[in-house]
Parts: structure tokens; C-alpha cells; sequence
């Protein structure tokens, strides 16, 4: 049996040793199928290819690639072999726990790489000999998360994932890590009785996809699966970070996306969420306070994860007494727009009164269609929303200015 190779690899030393010593193996058995430095085609590939070993520099990611090694490992026919600049214990280590089968310092790379994708190369065959089950899905985590209270984040959240799962073929899940105030079901009229409450009390370390879609809830209109939050705040206590990261490891195995609402308060387990996301949307509105606790959130984003991660979503865009626009929003913040949610209050109010969300009972109205384009965005062409976006859009803009000159705006 082939085993691919994939190398991602950031440093030059590091690519001459490593391709020197897969030249002297020169095993039929080994296949080099690619050389990456993105993060997320690397994960696609790495999936797609499976069985596979990963060569991977310590510093390919910076500080998220240890992340990155959780993600790899989630498919155990994915080896990790992280290779480091110099022997540090401890880093390496974290990579070992992090699902890594090695560590290895760049000036051990000659003597000790053969014999460890040797080592890599017969687990990933033991495993596909016991016929182990390959996930079905590698899917983007998509962390939604508001910075000031009252900008609207629920309601955006929710119905972009209801979009997102009615008007595209690939499985969608929201969950709602708004641990003591969750109002995803709320929105959508449901009363589940199970809540990722009741998946904490009967959590013992281990889970799976037959054991965790007992716990989540469907939206019979859209589709939509979603996993609940806890029914009383006090039940919040018992969702722990381990918890979430490894319900994350599981959904992102079994959909296409994973979209995530959080609390405006940044707790242990919404800091788990973007640990393991793969784009950070930031949540604001064109309010004074919301601007500025977005700059404090974004300084701290910017530390931890690589820019590209992070996106900027500007909801009630279209506020006219503001004082603001949307251009200084982006030149405050020094990030560009990714999305504009205009503001309908009696589109949204109507939506949240009845339980029904306005993609699906108002696909016409320009709220609706601002969340089409983001969907649009996120899933691409397999998004086909019920109305055309553009047209609509186009047409909704000639209205205002119609209503502008006759003096009604």
C-alpha cells in the first residue's frame, strides 16, 4: 500500500534535510503528493488524502500550530511528524499530547525521520487494515462572537446557519455556547430536551458521532441541526472546555460547517471555540462602545491567531444617525469589512415574535439578502439561495433612491 507525503514545511534547512532523506529511502511505498504553506488547504489535502503523514514544521502556523495538530490528528489515518529548529522538551511535548506520533530537532532529521515515518507509515496501515472509520466530512468552524451586548449577533447567526442548511446540499450544526443565556432555540421556536447540558451529564471522557447526534436538536424547516444550549445558567457549570473541544473534533467530522454563537463575556469555553476555529467573525455595529470593544477584542485576536483567521462583520450597517459609516469603522479597526447586515426592525422584530427566520419567511427583503451574501461567501457556488442575490440587491438600492428623491427616506 502507497503512503502519501505531504510536507509543510516553513524553513529551507528543514526542506533540504527532509527531501534528501526521502530520496535515500526511496521506498515504492512513499509518495511526496504536495508541499503546502496554508493552513487550511493543508488540512483539505491532508483529508482527502488519507491515509497520509504529515512533515510539519513546528513554526508552519506560529502559535496555532499546535491547533493545527489537533485538526490533522482528528482523522487518525493523518500522522504528524513535527519537526522543531532545536530539541525543547517541553514544546515538544505539547505536540506529542496534541496528537503528534513525533517530535524531532532539525539536527536529528538524517538519523531519526526514516525510522519514524517507518513507525507512521505502519500505523496508518494497521489502522487501515482494521478498516477504521474514515470521517465523512472536514468541516470549517465558523465562531461568531459580539463584543458588546445588544449588536444582534443571535439573530445573525441563526439564520445564516438556517441559510446555509436550506439553500446548500452539504450538513450544517449551530451550536450555541452562550452557555447561560442561549437564545439560538428561542429564535427558532424549538423547546428541545436535550442541551449540551444533558450531553455534559453523561460525558465520560470520549465521544463519538452516534453518541453525540442523540443531543442534537432539528430544525424540521431547514434542516438544520443544532445543539442547544443549557436550559437553566446554572447548568452552565457542567460544560467544560475539554467538552467543547472534543464535540468540535466530532462535528467538524460529520459537516460541511460548524457555526458557533457565543457570549459577549469571554469565557474558558468560548476561548476553546476560537482556539479551534478556523475564521474568528467578529460582531459589530456602527455604536461607539461596539466600535471600541471591538478594538480591544481584535488586539487580542491579533496575539493569538494568525490575521487571516479573523474577520470583521458589520451588522445594522445601514444605521443613519449614527454618526458613523462604515469606512471609518474600517479604517478605525484596520480590518476590512467582510459583510454588511443592513437593519429591518420589522423584519427582525416579526422574525423573533413568530420563531420563524426571515431567510425563510422574507428571502426578498434586503436583511435576508445580506445574509445570503455571506453565505454566498462562505460556501460558494454550492449556496443557492431561493431569490437571486444580486438582482434583488440591485433592485432594493434603486428603490431607496426612488423613495430618497420623492422625499420618504
Amino acid at each position: 500500500m502507497t503512503i502519501k507525503v505531504i510536507l509543510a514545511l516553513s524553513d529551507e534547512k528543514e526542506k533540504s534535510a527532509v527531501r534528501k532523506v526521502l530520496a535515500e529511502m526511496g521506498s515504492p511505498k512513499l509518495e511526496i503528493i504536495g508541499s503546502f504553506e496554508n493552513p487550511e488547504e493543508l488540512v483539505r489535502l491532508a483529508a482527502s488524502a488519507a491515509p497520509a503523514v504529515v512533515l510539519l514544521s513546528a513554526q508552519f502556523a506560529r502559535e496555532a500550530t499546535i491547533p493545527l495538530v489537533e485538526r490533522l490528528t482528528a482523522n487518525p489515518l493523518v500522522q504528524v511528524i513535527v519537526l522543531l529548529l532545536k530539541e525543547d522538551f517541553n514544546i515538544a511535548r505539547q505536540f506529542i499530547l496534541s496528537g503528534a506520533v513525533d517530535a524531532l530537532p532539525f539536527e536529528q532529521i538524517p538519523s531519526e525521520l526514516p525510522k519514524s515515518l517507518e513507525s507512521a507509515f505502519k500505523r496508518a496501515q494497521k489502522l487501515v487494515r482494521e478498516n477504521y472509520p474514515r470521517p465523512s466530512q472536514i468541516g470549517q468552524i465558523l465562531v461568531f462572537y459580539g463584543p458588546k451586548g445588544g449588536v444582534g449577533t443571535s439573530l445573525l447567526v441563526t439564520n445564516l446557519a438556517v441559510a446555509l442548511s436550506a439553500y446548500q446540499p452539504e450538513p450544517v450544526v449551530l451550536v450555541d455556547l452562550n452557555l447561560q443565556f442561549g437564545a439560538v432555540t428561542t429564535l427558532l421556536n424549538l423547546r428541545p430536551e436535550v442541551t449540551i447540558a444533558s450531553l455534559a451529564q453523561r460525558f465520560q471522557g470520549e465521544l463519538d458521532f452516534e453518541f453525540l447526534q442523540s443531543f442534537l436538536v432539528n430544525h424540521e424547516e431547514s434542516n438544520l441541526k443544532i445543539l442547544a444550549a443549557p436550559s437553566r445558567p446554572e447548568l452552565s457549570e457542567l460544560v467544560t472546555t475539554f467538552l467543547v473541544e472534543k464535540t468540535f473534533q466530532v462535528l467538524r467530522n460529520n459537516f460541511a460547517y460548524i457555526i458557533v454563537d457565543t457570549p459577549t463575556v469571554l469565557q474558558d469555553t468560548t476561548l476553546a471555540a476560537f482556539d479551534i476555529a478556523d475564521q474568528i467573525l467578529l460582531v459589530t455595529a456602527l455604536d461607539l462602545l461596539a466600535i471600541r470593544n471591538s478594538q480591544l477584542v481584535l488586539e487580542m485576536l491579533r496575539k493569538l491567531y494568525p490575521s487571516e483567521r479573523i474577520k470583521l462583520v458589520l451588522n445594522r450597517s445601514n444605521a443613519r444617525f449614527s454618526g458613523l459609516n462604515p469606512e471609518q469603522v474600517e479604517e478605525f479597526l484596520g480590518i476590512s469589512i467582510l459583510a454588511q447586515i443592513p437593519s429591518d426592525g420589522q423584519v427582525a422584530v416579526t422574525s423573533v415574535n413568530e420563531g420563524v427566520p426571515f431567510v425563510l419567511s422574507s428571502p426578498n427583503s434586503p436583511l435576508a439578502q445580506s445574509i445570503f451574501k455571506l453565505a454566498s461567501i462562505i460556501a460558494g457556488d454550492r449556496f443557492n439561495p431561493p431569490v437571486p442575490v444580486i438582482e434583488r440587491a440591485q433592485e432594493n438600492v434603486l428603490k431607496r433612491v426612488v423613495k430618497f428623491l420623492l422625499g420618504e427616506e
